[in-house]
């Protein structure tokens, strides 16, 4: 998993300071039991701070809430940017991950998030971290069908609005709303920013886009960056 996005399930390797507690949880149980928060994160990176207009690059952005989880029972809403948990910072989403991790499973913890710019604290009880839970349906990169698409020439891209039958062929939900990239001029903006074929493109300047009318009026307004949030390969990132 790329440290700067992936689902958070959440059981990678852990480092050496958590090894005493992984022995008495062996000792005891005879397995590790380690927490579970639900959500899809992706790393704070300096052009991402910028662009969300953030006094610092540090945290995490949530891209996705589980249904169900604890997360989602505490209140974290997708794009909320969690920055500390039980007082102590969350750097980047290895901090994020290695500190829920570290966790048992009823543990009540204080998440530090920022939402609208404004810092507020949500109380979440851990879930317990399943495997089979964690991993995406499919690997398999689905291309798009053929159909009508339009050219943006400003972000310098084709897009197709995303309709049930191509959410299937993309293995991704049918109520999901947005528009594929079916092409991609690789000199154009949007690819400097990461944007690739295959993308889709849920927001734009923070505005939800299933249309091309709905595109270009967000990509018209007067703002310096133009943020994207995007579904890839079923993980949610903010471009």
């Amino acid at each position: 998993m790329s440290p700067s996005g992936g689902n958070i399930g959440i059981g990678f390797s852990i480092p050496s300071n958590m090894a005493k507690s992984v022995m008495e949880q062996l000792l005891k149980d005879g397995k590790v039991r380690r927490g579970r928060l639900g959500v899809g994160i992706q790393t704070i990176t300096e052009d991402l701070a910028k662009t969300l207009e953030l006094k610092e690059n540090k945290g995490v952005i949530v891209g996705s809430v589980t249904p169900k989880s604890s997360a989602e029972k505490a209140g974290v809403k997708r794009g909320d940017i969690i920055i500390a948990i039980n007082g102590e910072k969350i750097e980047d989403g290895n901090a994020l991950r290695n500190k829920v991790a570290a966790t048992a499973p009823g543990t009540e913890i204080t998440l530090t998030i920022l939402r609208d710019g404004k810092e507020q604290e949500l109380k979440a009880t851990l879930d317990e971290f399943q495997p089979e839970k964690a991993q995406n349906e499919s690997d398999e990169e689905g291309n798009p069908a053929p159909g009508k698409s339009t050219q943006n020439g400003k972000l310098g891209l084709d897009l197709q609005p995303l309709t049930p039958e191509l959410a299937k062929r993309l293995e991704i939900p049918a109520e999901t709303k947005g528009l594929v990239v079916t092409d991609i001029d690789p000199e154009g903006p949007a690819a400097a920013e990461g944007i690739i074929k295959g993308d889709v493109i849920l927001e734009i300047n923070r505005q939800e886009v299933s249309t091309f009318e709905e595109a270009q009026a967000a990509i018209e307004k007067p703002v310096t960056d133009l943020p994207c949030f995007c579904l890839r390969d079923g993980d949610r990132l903010f471009m």
